[in-house]
């Protein structure tokens, strides 16, 4: 008997951007019990993720079952062509809608904090909670909408801050860390409260600290006041990240005991996590070096965008307790006018682990000047020239370490490929903390001085390989060898509930075996 054949019920939890390597090694060591319990059960496997291109892409592409220039979303501000601006994604623009939501209306369904679905819950048959405890900012949904209030008088605020987003000291990261455990723990009581409340086909629930956990706990390169804290301290810190998996994991074990063996379970994470190298921090930087090296005008900024980037570190404080709503709509003054339209061939956009750059091109961008075909073209190879010429100007190391042409390899009838950056930037396995400055080897003239402290403040940043761990009644325990893709998941699910495939998903079902 296949395995959708036995089950129409299957809960999945994800932990948000939990690094696999760390998991291993916990587990090895005895301290994520709940997890070993079910992983010697279990299937065990790595996923693919789009994060070694788009970090931002990986919870729209698990959700929507379709890759990002089907679904549009990689980033928390995204460019918009028409409008020479960034803005905050909304259902409106993307129409990318979750996996479950086509379930069909006999399926009930539990759906707790998938970061950036967008907007509310459609054609709900259940519950739905967004943004109570997610990393990613998000406005908070809640399907009946009465729920929010209901879980805010039995639970209390929540705990969950908004990302603090700039250079630590020890006292914000312990801060932190006390948040991010009682976040969690709160999560998992509004988690056991909601599955007991009713009968459910399919509950997603995702613990989103880990995710705020491995951007600034990840070790303590970036905090101010190491050099006069204690051993015991130091220390403390220094497990920080393994004590938020821990948590989870205690976490995991009282919501497994609650569902039963009998209940299908995928727990799983989109993307890893490891050292942040941090050059995408400084490409503005980068290219205003690289024009004084070739004696060109620095771009001209903005005055509006001027004043954002100057008073940022100031501002941020009060900025993480505005509404996300309200925010939003900032979004588009200070970017509208980042730079002279007229006189701006290439540009920098929004961006977290990889370099996103954006050409200015006629025909595209509302304002656009660079002309379609040999112009373009030869303007994305002057850029990568000059990229790929970058080194530490101490040990001669390569800085990037490839280029990906994102809009010339998206299929043209792909319905978002108009929002794709032009130029990808990966880079190697450096960091700027370790790097005084950077040479060419194309311009004898250039150098740029890398900042020691970078202006995000985070330690840790995201790692493409994603895992899943799936246990139950007719799933085969033993790990597979095979690279399955964040894609697969949405099918799996749609398997594992005994429905037919759904052949506008891009993924396929993981081959789960039989027991």
């Amino acid at each position: 008997m296949s395995v959708a054949a036995k089950s129409r019920k299957l809960v999945m939890f994800g932990i948000d951007a939990a690094e696999h390597t760390v998991i291993e090694a916990l587990i090895a060591r005895g301290r994520m019990p709940n997890l070993a319990r079910l992983q010697r059960a279990s299937r065990y496997g790595l996923l693919r993720s789009p994060s070694d291109l788009y970090s931002g892409a990986v919870w729209p592409t698990f959700y929507s079952g379709r890759r990002v220039p089907w679904h549009g979303i990689y980033h928390n501000k995204l460019w918009r062509p028409e409008r020479m601006c960034c803005m905050v994604p909304d259902e409106h623009t993307y129409r990318a809608r979750p996996f479950w939501e086509s379930l069909g209306p006999d399926l009930r369904t539990c759906i707790v904090d998938v970061p950036l679905v967008l907007g509310q819950a459609r054609g709900a048959n259940g519950v739905y909670l967004n943004g109570w405890a997610t990393h990613d900012s998000a406005v908070m949904q809640s399907w009946p909408s009465s729920l929010r209030r209901e879980l805010k008088r039995a639970f209390g605020r929540r705990v969950m801050p908004g990302e603090n987003f700039g250079r630590q000291d020890l006292q914000s990261l312990e801060q932190l860390l006390g948040e991010l455990l009682r976040a969690t723990e709160q999560l998992k009581g509004i988690a056991l409260a909601l599955l007991r409340r009713d009968v459910w086909d399919l509950a997603c629930i995702v613990f989103g600290a880990a995710h705020r956990a491995g951007h600034y706990l990840w070790d303590l390169t970036q905090a101010r006041d190491t050099g006069a804290a204690t051993e015991e301290r130091r220390a403390r810190l220094a497990a920080a990240v393994e004590r938020v998996y821990e948590a989870i994991d205690a976490a995991l074990g009282e919501l497994f005991a609650d569902i039963g063996a009998d209940t299908p379970v995928i727990v799983f994470s989109l993307h890893g996590m490891g050292p942040n190298e941090g050059w995408s921090e400084i490409v503005p930087e980068i290219l205003d070096a690289w024009r004084a090296s070739r004696s060109q005008q620095i771009m001209h900024r903005g005055a509006l965008y001027t004043a954002r980037k100057a008073l940022v570190g100031v501002a941020r404080p009060v900025l993480r307790h505005i509404p996300p709503r309200f925010t939003a709509k900032l979004v588009p003054l200070w970017s509208s006018r980042m730079y002279d339209w007229q006189q701006t061939r290439f540009f920098p956009l929004p961006m977290d682990l990889t370099a996103l750059l954006r050409i200015n091109l006629r025909g595209r961008e509302r304002e656009g000047i660079v002309q379609v075909g040999d112009d373009y073209r030869a303007l994305c190879a002057q850029l990568e020239e000059f990229l790929n010429s970058l080194r530490d100007e101490v040990t001669g190391r390569q800085i990037v370490s490839s280029i990906v042409r994102a809009y010339e390899d998206t299929p043209a009838s792909a319905p978002y490929r108009d929002g794709q950056p032009d130029l990808i930037v990966r880079w190697q396995a450096v960091r700027t903390s370790d790097v005084p400055a950077l040479t060419s080897t194309l311009l004898p003239a250039f150098r740029c001085p890398v900042p020691r402290w970078l202006p995000s403040g985070r330690t840790g940043n995201h790692l493409p390989d994603g895992w899943f761990i799936a246990a139950g009644p007719g799933i085969a325990a033993g790990t597979t060898s095979n690279l399955h893709d964040v894609l697969d998941l949405a099918p799996t699910a749609r398997a594992l509930l005994g429905l037919e495939p759904d052949v506008s998903l891009h993924g396929r079902p993981i081959p789960l075996g039989v027991a």
